[in-house]
């Protein structure tokens, strides 16, 4: 069993929507880019909040497809945890970004937050840990995709390839 089509396609869509946040946030706080960046940053985030809602509602009705090669106890507490962490942190980086955005008078965002509360000591923490969770978010990142590249290269079993549209056949 793998996960269905719609679950592979918000996983692409938000690895591809959090690289581009990463990227044109990173870019605009090192002054790499202009405010264009930021406008992509914002419309970026936008999309993956959507994607989140509608990912973590199909994640809630499916579950997880069985795998057929057994991994060790430790692999799948890990695995579990750093897919628990992506799922936080990606929440956690969406809601404290559209805080944080709501603080500039020229966002982009479809339904901002009260510009008193984006401009609070409350906004101000907001937009802080906005960027400790870009750091938090990279490290799970890095570990989620050598944890699969480890099961692609090293252990060649189906674990990566549950992720994607066309999967190799394990024997039963």
């Amino acid at each position: 069993m793998k996960y269905s089509n719609a679950q592979i396609t918000y996983h692409w869509l938000s690895a591809a929507l959090i690289f581009v946040m990463l990227g044109t946030g990173l870019a605009y706080s090192y002054e790499l880019a202009d405010a264009g960046a930021m406008t992509v940053h914002q419309w970026a985030g936008q999309g993956l909040i959507a994607v989140l809602v509608v990912r973590i509602l199909v994640r809630l009705s499916r579950n997880a497809p069985v795998h057929h090669t057994p991994h060790s106890a430790w692999e799948d507490m890990l695995a579990r945890i750093v897919q628990a962490g992506l799922y936080l942190c990606m929440i956690a980086f969406v809601v404290t970004g559209y805080v944080s955005a709501s603080a500039e008078t020229d966002n982009v965002l479809i339904a901002p937050v009260s510009l008193a509360f984006a401009r609070s000591d409350m906004g101000e923490l907001m937009l802080e840990a906005h960027y400790m969770a870009k750091w938090v978010l990279l490290a799970l990142l890095l570990l989620h995709i050598a944890g699969a590249l480890k099961h692609a290269i090293w252990d060649k079993d189906n674990t990566l390839s549950n992720m994607t549209y066309h999967s190799k056949r394990t024997p039963l």
